[in-house]
């Protein structure tokens, strides 16, 4: 884990892939090390977010890491809370400042993805300063956009793999019934 410079000086690690008419914004804490290093999002070989997107329908084809900046092709775009920080457990990172919080609200207000989905219980957590109720779909919204909470795609969290999978494909499933 890296300690961040004051908020200033920081420089994110990776870059925001949004775009507005999203469907759904996929939100992480911090960059991986390789992730960081490559500068792509979840390039680190035990994670699993590019494989869940392929296994349930979000891609035609399992992209590669380098692939990241075509998803607003597929409706889809990603940012993290802490992008300036690198992380492989963040149970290690420090917790986020207000302004982080405040940054990542207004932003995806301001896309308006139909659904704001966090890579994990803990990235929402490290969001709203409290415990998601639930995995999948939560009442709340954020702003015009649904909320939906997923399994980390980490290789840490692989002992929820089909449960993580099924969460993806419900959340696809949900996307594709629901009007746009």
């Amino acid at each position: 884990m890296s300690t961040p410079e004051p908020q200033e000086e920081r420089k994110n690690l990776l870059p925001d892939i949004l775009a507005p008419g999203l469907q759904v914004i996929f939100v992480g804490a911090a960059p991986s090390f390789k992730a960081a290093q490559t500068g792509h999002y979840y390039a680190g070989s035990r994670n699993r977010f590019w494989q869940l997107l392929y296994q349930s329908g979000f891609t035609p084809r399992q992209l590669e890491p380098e692939e990241d900046a075509t998803l607003p092709e597929y409706g889809i775009g990603l940012t993290g809370l802490m992008r300036y920080a690198i992380s492989t457990d963040n149970s290690r990172l420090p917790p986020p400042t207000e302004a982080d919080r405040s940054d990542l609200f207004e932003k995806l207000r301001r896309f308006a993805p139909r659904f704001v989905c966090y890579n994990g219980r803990d990235v929402y957590r490290m969001c709203h300063g409290e415990d998601a109720p639930n995995w999948g779909l939560l009442t709340e919204t954020l702003g015009e956009s649904r909320q939906y909470v997923v399994y980390s795609s980490s290789g840490r969290a692989d002992g929820w793999g089909a449960e993580r999978l099924f969460l993806y494909r419900e959340l696809r499933q949900l996307l594709d019934e629901e009007e746009y």
